[in-house]
């Protein structure tokens, strides 16, 4: 039985970086909200301080010490904000191994599902250049058989000549499906789009090309 890939280690690593960020996150607007708290206990402080010498008393010396506590804070959280990389860095070096052995599990996991698909694009390829080569046979064939019997009757009852060569070309100059000259070959325009899940218009609109 085939074994699924779980990605525990994936799963794992996610759950860690969500945490830290989640934390990254709650820090950063404790800062913002303790440095605003700084900014008005300054204030406060100054004030009082401007109405101490206006009424000649002491400034309040629980404003300092609020300050004081404010600022340890602030520091406090400052420094777990500046730490979460190096956390993050150092859980991620200890899954190195396990992601690497995951990813490469993965890949291998895939290898065979992708391989039946290019055996299949394969026999596709090869089935059209085989038609190709019946094509350029029949081609040929033509292009022989009409010089025999038409050739010297054109002559002969004076209408203008034909070159068969012209009859039922396959153009390898084309760089480009067209909505009104479409042709069976594929070409490169056609293989981008299909590569990026899509098809061309022109493909799209003469799907029965050739059927009528």
């Amino acid at each position: 039985m085939k074994k699924l890939f779980t990605g525990n280690a994936v799963k794992r690593v996610n759950k860690v970086l969500d945490k830290a960020e989640s934390r990254r996150t709650k820090l950063e607007e404790k800062v913002a909200t303790l440095q605003n708290d700084v900014k008005v206990l300054r204030e406060a402080i100054q004030d009082d301080f401007n109405d101490a010498i206006l009424e000649d008393r002491e400034p309040n010396k629980k404003l300092e010490k609020e300050l004081k506590k404010v600022n340890e804070e602030l520091q406090s959280t400052q420094f777990q904000l500046s730490q979460i990389d190096a956390v993050i860095k150092s859980e991620m070096e200890k899954q190195k191994e396990a992601i690497d052995r995951e990813r490469k599990d993965y890949v291998a996991d895939k290898r065979e599902e992708f391989h039946q698909l290019f055996a299949e694009l394969n026999d596709l390829k090869l089935a059209y250049l085989n038609k190709l080569i019946e094509y350029s046979e029949k081609k040929k064939a033509y292009n022989n058989e009409y010089s025999r019997t038409f050739r010297d009757i054109e002559n002969r009852v004076g209408i203008r000549r034909h070159d068969a060569r012209d009859d039922f070309r396959l153009y390898l100059n084309q760089t480009s499906q067209s909505v009104d000259n479409y042709s069976p070959l594929v070409f490169n325009d056609e293989l981008r789009e299909a590569l990026n899940g899509g098809m061309v218009f022109a493909t799209k609109k003469n799907k029965d090309a050739f059927k009528k």
